[in-house]
């Protein structure tokens, strides 16, 4: 595998569920919490002044698209002009962030989502890609189907693993049609997902903790067609809607993967699971740390064969903990670059602290939600953790001279 240059990242929390809430009647629009609509040319000041590489930022297709047949560009026109040619900092473009247009009925679950996304991803391209070298498709399907087809907390409200599936098998039809546009425009696409799962604790739960570790890794098996890396949980989705048919054409219609982005997150990218008292499944988070990344990095590379980077880092609320997490994780990341392991960038997410998504579904005001994963504040004053990331950036960059 041709050895690459490394990538000092950074990313702007841009999670756009542009549907009110039924109850709250709120949206989570993270641009709208954080007011980088008003604030995005001193954002990406700031950016810049860490010395990264690129930045993961995203398109609010929601407000791009308001109608069908409708296109407002001018915030996207103005941001990533002044992000790439003013202040020299390349996107890793998100073009799914979770939400939809609100005129989609049933949102991710549309039957037609797959060709509206695909549509948006080729005037995005048509527009922007003399600006792009890497892009997301979509970030986190995982998620996404967890939230909106499980939670029923996201639009269309799906409360089971059936809802699950159904939202899950929708994103992958759209993304593989984003990935092939972006693929064929010559835009290397960073397949972004989870790396997280569960522990049982005790044996009655092992197969509830196979299934949790399974769905947040099977995009990438979705992407290269290996159906039978999901053999263990198969049965599980066939009864809760999957069927052979769908299992085939994805199996057939593999696009590959150019990049594998791994979302870590120490504190909670893991659970533990146990049955309480009246035998309910409890979910505890199961702090890691480096090795544990490290482990998931090597096993990712021996099973997929693919470059990789670290597409979202970080840890929330706790400064000291933030601080040593920041020089852990990224001597780990980049001596096992340094040694061969083809794991070519780390991005530290959100580097501005976002609002907690619960804010959405929750009564009380946004400043009740702060979640503190950055290096700046909402307000935008540096606090923890800046000068460290410049230092080691300028260090890594000094040695790459």
């Amino acid at each position: 595998m041709e050895r690459r240059e490394f990538l000092w990242c950074c990313g702007i929390e841009d999670t756009f569920i542009g549907h009110p809430h039924p109850q709250t009647k709120k949206r989570l629009d993270e641009y709208e919490l954080t007011e980088h609509y008003t604030l995005w040319r001193e954002d990406f000041d700031r950016v810049a002044s860490l010395g990264v590489d690129a930045l993961r930022w995203g398109i609010p297709w929601y407000r791009v698209q308001p109608s069908p047949t409708q296109w407002e560009w001018g915030f996207v026109d103005e941001a990533l002009n002044y992000l790439v040619n003013e202040v020299k900092v390349n996107p890793i473009l998100d073009l799914m962030h979770y939400g939809t247009p609100i005129w989609l009925e049933d949102a991710l679950l549309h039957p037609d989502y797959p060709q509206w996304v695909e549509e948006y991803t080729a005037r995005v391209i048509e527009r922007y890609g003399h600006l792009l070298t890497h892009a997301t498709p979509f970030n986190e399907p995982h998620t996404a189907a967890e939230f909106a087809g499980r939670r029923g907390q996201w639009p269309p409200y799906r409360t089971d693993y059936t809802g699950y599936f159904a939202v899950y098998l929708n994103v992958m039809h759209g993304t593989l049609r984003q990935t092939r546009l972006l693929q064929q425009a010559g835009i290397a696409c960073v397949q972004v997902e989870c790396s997280g799962g569960s522990f049982a604790r005790s044996q009655e739960l092992s197969e509830q903790a196979l299934v949790d570790t399974t769905v947040q890794s099977m995009f990438f098996d979705f992407l290269i067609g290996d159906m039978d890396a999901l053999k263990p949980i198969i049965p599980f989705m066939r009864a809760h809607g999957v069927s052979d048919t769908d299992l085939s054409f994805f199996s057939s219609h593999a696009p590959g993967i150019d990049i594998m982005g791994v979302n870590f997150y120490p504190q909670f990218s893991f659970q533990d699971i146990e049955l309480d008292a009246h035998g309910q499944v409890q979910r505890t988070n199961s702090p890691l740390w480096t090795d544990d990344m490290m482990r998931i990095l090597r096993q990712r590379y021996e099973t997929y064969k693919v470059p990789m980077m670290i597409t979202e880092t970080s840890v929330r609320d706790d400064n000291e903990l933030k601080e040593a997490w920041l020089l852990d994780s990224t001597t780990a990341v980049y001596e096992a670059y340094l040694d061969g392991l083809p794991v070519y960038g780390y991005t530290w997410f959100p580097v501005i602290d976002m609002y907690d998504w619960e804010y959405r579904i929750q009564e009380g005001e946004k400043d009740e939600f702060k979640a503190c994963f950055g290096f700046y504040n909402q307000a935008r004053e540096e606090y923890c953790g800046a000068p460290h990331y410049r230092a080691i950036i300028e260090r890594a960059k000094g040695n790459r001279v």
